[in-house]
């Protein structure tokens, strides 16, 4: 007998229990729930800003698939990543209605102090948030706590005080 066949015959069985072990472990979790639950999340967690999963609610969904399923964080993880391959992740994104598109969204700062101004102005030279005026803070007056990265014009659909 050819050794270098009973070898690769050898191989082929060894995967084949491999995949069949693989394919058993899948099968004990119900794949399609965890799809519908990950689906029903994103919707409600999402529902005042589909642009915007920050971690927070990454993580928060991803408790919610632990505890839902009694799967391991990592499994949670793999899921949620598997998730994301089919449905992009944005994170702080909005519609500008200036701009005309989706666009990062950085936070609008009211009243900042002598001392702060430049470091919080170095901060608004990088497009990391917008210095907003006092000027505009009155009784009854809503502000937007949210910019346009692109054209820093405000967006209150996405927050306001």
């Amino acid at each position: 007998m050819d050794f270098s066949l009973s070898y690769k015959k050898f191989i082929n069985q060894k995967t084949l229990i491999k995949l069949q072990s693989k394919i058993s472990c899948i099968l004990l979790i119900d794949t399609s729930a965890i799809d519908r639950l990950l689906k029903e999340l994103h919707v409600s967690y999402l529902k005042n800003n589909k642009y915007d999963e920050g971690d927070l609610l990454f993580y928060r969904i991803n408790y919610k698939l632990i505890d839902s399923f009694g799967i391991t964080q990592d499994e949670a993880k793999k899921y949620h990543f598997n998730y994301h391959n089919h449905n992009p992740r944005r994170v702080s994104e909005g519609y500008c209605h200036t701009c005309k598109k989706i666009t990062s969204i950085i936070p609008i700062i009211y009243g900042v102090s002598e001392q702060d101004i430049a470091t919080i102005k170095v901060a608004e030279d990088d497009k990391r948030l917008i210095i907003g005026t006092l000027d505009q803070l009155k009784k009854g007056n809503k502000m937007a706590l949210f910019g346009c990265k692109i054209c820093l014009s405000p967006l209150p659909n996405y927050g306001a005080i």
